[in-house]
């Protein structure tokens, strides 16, 4: 294929010199070497392009016909190439993102909507699921998601935090009562969504006991429709249920509790972040995906406060003071 490019370069070359000396030049090659592709290019084809001599040259008809195909082809391979290389630059093109159902529809969409019209190159489909699948095979350009797998093949970007809190339904707790201390938890239901939640029960109650399963799931969305319902006390994402607390459908639980945060993250492939359309968007998403603060829904002004790192001790804020060195024990 690069011997049959060459040719055609040539001879598109020979065309627009009018000799084969001239052409040899413009294309720093030799006149034999010229004189040989064009041989080549003539021979491959079973046709005459060219009529020549020592000074001068013309096109046959068939010349001609090639010469004007070539160089509508030529042309439009540096177009193409010129496109390709402006993306690496200029965000175009089209980009395909998938992420969990409840941010994708609540949060993203208003962002992309923004970037889209920042970037009016770039035409974005955004796609929701319970789980974003593998990228490679789906053809995503970017899978937003909670938690990424530490070993995943894919590139990470961290775009915000994604605290955690105790939350319950005002039904379930005019019901069953409000716990006062994490001690009161053994006499309440809770849900539980997912295995790891299983562990992270354990960092808030430590040996003591702690609330009975009532209700378990995989399932985050299902898992907010019990709590709204009245089932219990449940562990739940701020990113999920802001808008319940802020509503008054949910209310949070021991808010002194603090529970190590989760991440909102971008995963795609490492070739792909070269892409202008990619680093944008994601530079973009990671300047704007604010965490959600349910006593200002719009956030014009405030942030929320500052969340533990995941290493951090799972302890009511009451349970620690300070020494005399300044340091953070337990009481």
């Amino acid at each position: 294929m690069s011997d049959r490019l060459s040719e055609i370069t040539s001879f598109v070359k020979i065309a627009e010199s009018g000799t084969l000396s001239e052409a040899a030049r413009r294309l720093g090659l030799s006149l034999a070497a010229t004189s040989r592709r064009l041989s080549q290019l003539e021979a491959r084809l079973g046709v005459v392009l060219v009529r020549r001599n020592s000074r001068h040259l013309t096109l046959t008809d068939e010349g001609l016909l090639f010469y004007e195909r070539a160089g509508r082809a030529l042309s439009d391979i540096d177009a193409m190439e010129s496109d390709v290389m402006r993306r690496a630059t200029e965000a175009a093109g089209h980009l395909r993102v998938v992420t969990a159902m409840n941010i994708g529809r609540t949060r993203l969409a208003p962002l992309f909507r923004q970037y889209g019209m920042l970037h009016p190159d770039v035409t974005i489909h955004l796609e929701t699921a319970e789980q974003a699948g593998n990228i490679v095979e789906t053809g995503h350009d970017i899978a937003i998601v909670f938690d990424p797998p530490p070993d995943s093949a894919l590139k990470m970007k961290r775009l915000t935090s994604n605290p955690r809190l105790l939350c319950a339904s005002p039904s379930y707790l005019q019901r069953r009562g409000r716990p006062r201390s994490v001690a009161d938890l053994g006499s309440h239901d809770n849900v539980v969504v997912g295995h790891a939640q299983q562990h992270m029960w354990r960092g808030v109650t430590g040996e003591g006991a702690g609330p009975r399963v009532t209700l378990s799931t995989n399932d985050g969305e299902l898992g907010r429709a019990w709590i709204l319902d009245g089932a219990g006390i449940a562990i739940k994402s701020l990113w999920e249920v802001a808008d319940d607390l802020a509503s008054g459908r949910l209310q949070r639980v021991l808010p002194a509790v603090r529970l190590p945060p989760s991440a909102i993250a971008a995963l795609y492939l490492p070739a792909q972040g070269e892409t202008a359309k990619v680093r944008s968007c994601l530079d973009f998403l990671a300047r704007h995906l604010r965490t959600p603060d349910p006593a200002d829904p719009d956030q014009r002004e405030r942030h929320p406060p500052p969340i533990p790192s995941a290493g951090a001790s799972v302890l009511p804020a009451d349970q620690t003071r300070r020494n005399g060195n300044g340091a953070t024990v337990r009481s």
